[in-house]
């Protein structure tokens, strides 16, 4: 009797730990690009604001040994006027990732002026590409953080 109950128990164990590694899951190592602020994709800013805020942008990665580069688009809504309510210091739309690097900074310069809020407030910094074909925005469907839209408010 002793025989056929651990036979029994070793058999369902054994099947217990067969089936375990049957959904075994791949650990998560793909690199990608990510903007955002404090975990957020929107944020907003106040129009009587007039201070230049550094934007990051992150490289989720292990250690890169070449240069990555990073180009990105401004696209700026109705409401707002480039020169106006805000300027870009930083004329190339790219950003490079030296090696050790997992952290760069996109400025914008805002400047104190009023909005109108019937229009389209908006500026979106999108990551569009790379010279490494490393993902933008978190893996997934959705592509989370792969741009950051700022709006102006009163």
């Amino acid at each position: 009797m002793k025989k056929i109950i651990y036979t029994t128990a070793f058999l369902l164990l054994s099947l217990f730990y067969i089936s375990c590694d049957e959904n075994k899951m791949e650990p998560f190592d793909q690199p990608f690009f990510y903007i955002h602020v404090n975990n957020l994709d929107a944020v907003n800013v106040q129009s009587s604001r007039n201070e230049t805020v550094e934007y990051k942008v992150n490289l989720s990665s292990k250690m890169q040994y070449d240069p990555i580069t990073l180009t990105y688009q401004v696209l700026v809504g109705d409401g707002l006027k480039e020169g106006v309510d805000f300027e870009l210091p930083d004329a190339n739309r790219q950003l490079v990732f030296k090696p050790g690097f997992f952290e760069m900074t996109i400025r914008v310069r805002w400047i104190n002026h009023a909005i109108d809020t019937t229009k389209d407030n908006t500026l979106k910094i999108k990551l569009t590409e790379n010279d490494k074909n490393i993902l933008i925005g978190y893996p997934g469907p959705d592509k989370r953080q792969s741009q950051l839209t700022i709006t102006k408010t009163l």
